[in-house]
């Protein structure tokens, strides 16, 4: 079993409720991607919003995973922080096909001549 990665989101106060379901929708995204990049180090969350005081409030996130080899950052930005999440989780989760060469190869028996 492999130790869960540290996750940390920045700007966004600590008793937001999106605080909340943006580091485990994120979270869960990790898990599954580390079956793949298992040297994962820490991943980072910045969200920065614009017209807090308006009625609508909109956001800018950039993710920031730290590998040991190198860094993936993605970015997501709108007026819904659940579907920047959404949006987030999406982009990660594409590593997991950019890794598939591991796939069990094609059967001999099954190859035309």
């Amino acid at each position: 079993m492999t130790e869960k990665v540290p996750l940390f989101v920045i700007g966004l106060p600590k008793d937001e409720p999106a605080n909340e379901i943006l580091s485990s929708k994120f979270g869960g995204s990790l898990e599954k991607v580390q079956q793949v990049l298992s040297h994962i180090i820490e991943a980072k969350i910045a969200i920065e919003f614009q017209n807090p005081e308006g009625s609508r409030t909109h956001y800018d996130a950039t993710a920031t995973v730290k590998t040991s080899k190198n860094q993936l950052i993605y970015t997501a930005s709108g007026w819904d922080i659940l579907k920047i999440a959404d949006e987030l989780c999406r982009k990660l989760e594409g590593e997991l096909s950019k890794h598939d060469h591991n796939r069990q190869k094609e059967s001999i028996r099954k190859m035309e001549y």
